[in-house]
Formats: structure tokens, C-alpha cells, sequence
């Protein structure tokens, strides 16, 4: 699926938020239609496919919710058939939308049986915009289809770090190299740590 064939409905009451996220979306290669209320929006799923829907949460008439359950129920924008929501808070940071369409587009073909490496570049899209929960599930997702992949293990290490959960970053270091000796990043993430030494160079 190519970025040009991805249809993306924008609704929002407010004129300058509905022309801005559409610009953001439309320079990225995406096909844009905008609505200012919820009655529309619907006019527009009645009518046509889309992959992904950005509403706003409060607007006049129909609000954003019930806009939501109206697309859930009619299983009107493919990304909702996995049961996705996600939520944004205003003013929108361009890189931040980019990512998340990005996830959502990796999320349907994880869906319909991605790899290991599909889940570890999805774990890396929503840790690029701090969503670590996220970022978590994926990862433990990976491990559980990629045991003896050390990469997951490895990743959530790192996602421990941040959250400054040394303890449990070291379990998942020890645990890539369970499966895989020789992988070099967790090892050198646990001397950096101080719980290995680095086993010298030839």
C-alpha cells in the first residue's frame, strides 16, 4: 500500500485546525477530504473508503464521540476495524501527526501478519513520539514471535532506561543476550551500566 492510495478524513469545526492538519497530511502524499461537523463526516464515509479519520473531540451538533461510535459501528475507516483510537491534544506537532499515521498504516499489516522487524519499526515509531506504552506492547509482541530474536529484549531495555527502571532495563539486556550471546548492544548497554565487563577486543 503506497502512500497515494491512503484516503484520510479530517473533521473538525474549526476552519484554520481542519486547513492546517489537511496540509500536514496532503504534503506527506495523502489523499485529504475535510468536514466541519460530524453530520458531514458521514456523508462523506456513506460515500467513500477511508483508512484513517482525525475528529475532534468537541464540536457542535454531533460531537466527537458520538461522530467515533457512529464509525466504529458502521465499520466506516479501516484503521477503527482493530478497534484503534488514539488520541492527540491541540496545537498539533506536524512530526507527531506524521508518526502516527506512520504507526497506524505499520498497525494493519502487523495486524494481517507482520514480521518481527515490522513490530520493532512500529515499537520505534511510537517510542519517537513518547507514546512508551505503546512502544511496550509492540515490543512484547515482537519477543513473543521472535524468541530467539535478542532486538525486543533489547529495545525494552532501553524503553526500562528512559523510564528509569534500571533494574528491570538490566533483566531485559541479560535476557537478548540469553538469545543471542554475542549481541553486541546489550552488552555493551550492561558495562555502561556496570553490571558486565567488556570482554576485550582481539
Amino acid at each position: 500500500m503506497t502512500e497515494s492510495q491512503i484516503h484520510i478524513l479530517v473533521v473538525d469545526d474549526e476552519r484554520n485546525i481542519r486547513n492546517n492538519l489537511g496540509m500536514v497530511l496532503e504534503a506527506e502524499g495523502y489523499k485529504v477530504d475535510k468536514c466541519s461537523n460530524g453530520d458531514d463526516a458521514i456523508l462523506h464515509v456513506k460515500q467513500g473508503r477511508y483508512d484513517i479519520a482525525f475528529v475532534d473531540i468537541q464540536m457542535p451538533k454531533m460531537d466527537g464521540l458520538e461522530l467515533l461510535r457512529y464509525l466504529r459501528g458502521h465499520r466506516a475507516v479501516e484503521a477503527m476495524k482493530l478497534g484503534a483510537v488514539d488520541f492527540l491534544e491541540k496545537p498539533f506537532d506536524p512530526k507527531a501527526i506524521q508518526l502516527l499515521c506512520q504507526e497506524i498504516l505499520e498497525r494493519e499489516k502487523v495486524a494481517t501478519g507482520g514480521t518481527v522487524d515490522d513490530l520493532l519499526h512500529l515499537a520505534a515509531l511510537a517510542r519517537e513520539r513518547k507514546a512508551f506504552t505503546e512502544a511496550r506492547v509492540h515490543l512484547k509482541i515482537a519477543m513473543m514471535r521472535g524468541l530467539t530474536r535478542p532486538e525486543p529484549y533489547y529495545e525494552l531495555g532501553r524503553l526500562a532506561e528512559e523510564e528509569d527502571q534500571v533494574n528491570h532495563a538490566v533483566q531485559y539486556y541479560y535476557m537478548a543476550l540469553e538469545a543471542q550471546s554475542d549481541f553486541a548492544p546489550a552488552r555493551s548497554a550492561l558495562a555502561r551500566l556496570g553490571r558486565i565487563r567488556e570482554r576485550p577486543t582481539a
